[in-house]
């Protein structure tokens, strides 16, 4: 062989290690369990899921906020150093809370991962967090355990136990603090983490401007709302939506639900009583003209379809959620037309967990005639019951007006609701969804 030959031959060799060891770094970084949360954390829980394909290896989260509010440098609010400070809120838009949170879910994911015991603090120290530092306050449509948050943002475990709808990320002099009202316990609490980068925080919030954001408390002609009501200037436009059963076909939609959900149609067997039944075995799924599907497992103890995808001691929790967020995702992501699913709260129960999700459409939540989209009921180590309200959501290209947010914190006084809190929702009654104010129940994240 000749040296020009043999030059080749070596410069070739390279190019393919080079080639070998960028796929190898990619391959790692995919792997990550910060990286890869973060990376599916917001992709759509709906319209982009494929009808008959298990979403086992999506990391979507079912952590939706409802509205977000981050306290910056430049404006005219005073901060506790005598710098200036604006205030930016996003409410009932679902791009403009995705983008704003994945702009700090860094930050945050790495403040809970790192941060020491919680702290009981008081209401002010809660309105300080929320007003006078520089930081970004959360509000999430549902009640979500923090071992489960930790996990869809991280993909780790953490000791904390509190259940919450509400927390603030702020920055300090040595690191960053999580301050969070514990919905179990109607406590405040803050966690401090020395090891996150405050920097990064400060850098997510970078090019924000004011747009006239404030809480109820901070104003006298909103002293009739719970304080913690984030509002805007100018009323919503929301959308408005038709709603329709995507079950009505007979078997052949009852035979693709379970196909979905995992059952062979080898071995299942369809018959008509008042409703469509499938049956396989301990398994089985009801469906009525409605569109409400229910399964029951009936068999012995660890023995059914839906075994929880891991059963380790201290992310028993998360994983429960994950298995159900999983399961109702893939019987109801292809079908939901443009609704989204999110987790609306979690109930301890005789060995186990209820847990309920909730449709959303744009970032409002939707009260439908059971109050959710989806019940699982999880019990030694595996899902035993479900029920899913199957509803699938069309926008009509217009929108519908509602009262300015002052109008309607009127009309909750009048109503003898003084000191709710004001929310948008969709209440799901009929073809047509228009939204409108309502007087949030705060035990269970339903309006």
């Amino acid at each position: 062989m000749d040296e020009k030959k043999k030059s080749r031959l070596i410069e070739l060799t390279k190019d393919a290690l080079i080639v070998l060891l960028s796929c190898s770094a990619l391959w790692l970084a995919a792997r990550t369990p910060l990286a890869a949360p973060l990376w599916g954390l917001f992709r759509e829980e709906g319209p982009h899921v494929v009808q008959g394909q298990n979403q086992v290896g999506s990391r979507d989260s079912g952590a939706l906020p409802i509205a977000m509010a981050a306290n910056l440098p430049g404006g005219g609010m005073d901060l506790p150093d005598g710098a200036e400070g604006a205030r930016y809120g996003v409410c009932y838009d679902q791009a403009g809370c995705q983008e704003l949170f994945q702009k700090v879910a860094g930050p945050l994911a790495e403040t809970l991962s790192s941060s020491g015991a919680p702290e009981t603090v008081s209401r002010a120290e809660w309105e300080t967090a929320l007003t006078g530092r520089l930081g970004v306050y959360i509000d999430f449509q549902g009640q979500i355990p923090l071992s489960v948050l930790v996990g869809w943002l991280s993909g780790g475990e953490t000791g904390l136990t509190a259940t919450v709808r509400r927390l603030v990320l702020t920055q300090w002099e040595g690191g960053t603090d999580v301050y969070y009202l514990d919905e179990r316990d109607g406590g405040y609490y803050r966690c401090r983490s020395e090891v996150a980068d405050s920097f990064s925080l400060a850098e997510a919030l970078s090019g924000l401007t004011d747009n006239g954001a404030f809480f109820a408390f901070e104003s006298e002609l909103y002293a009739g709302l719970a304080p913690d009501t984030l509002l805007l200037p100018d009323a919503p436009s929301p959308a408005v939506y038709t709603a329709s059963n995507p079950m009505n076909a007979g078997q052949s939609t009852l035979e693709a639900l379970v196909q979905d959900l995992g059952f062979s149609l080898n071995s299942t067997s369809f018959y008509s009583t008042d409703e469509q039944v499938a049956r396989s075995g301990d398994d089985s799924v009801r469906l009525s003209d409605q569109g409400v599907a229910q399964y029951q497992y009936e068999g012995r103890p660890g023995d059914g379809l839906f075994p929880v995808l891991r059963q380790g001691e201290a992310g028993a929790l998360y994983d429960s959620v994950e298995t159900c967020r999983r399961t109702a995702l893939s019987a109801m992501g292809s079908r939901c037309g443009e609704a989204r699913l999110y987790l609306m709260s979690v109930q301890d129960t005789d060995g186990g967990w209820e847990i309920d999700f909730g449709y959303s459409l744009n970032g409002i939540p939707v009260v439908t005639e059971g109050g959710r989209a989806a019940r699982f009921l999880v019990r030694g180590g595996e899902i035993v019951q479900f029920s899913l309200y199957l509803r699938s959501y069309t926008s009509s290209g217009s929108t519908c007006m509602v009262l300015p947010p002052r109008q309607g914190a009127g009309a909750l006084a009048a109503r003898g609701l003084a000191g709710s809190e004001l929310v948008l929702t969709y209440t799901d009654s009929g073809d047509a969804l228009t939204a409108g104010w309502s007087a949030r129940d705060n035990r269970r994240g339903e309006g």
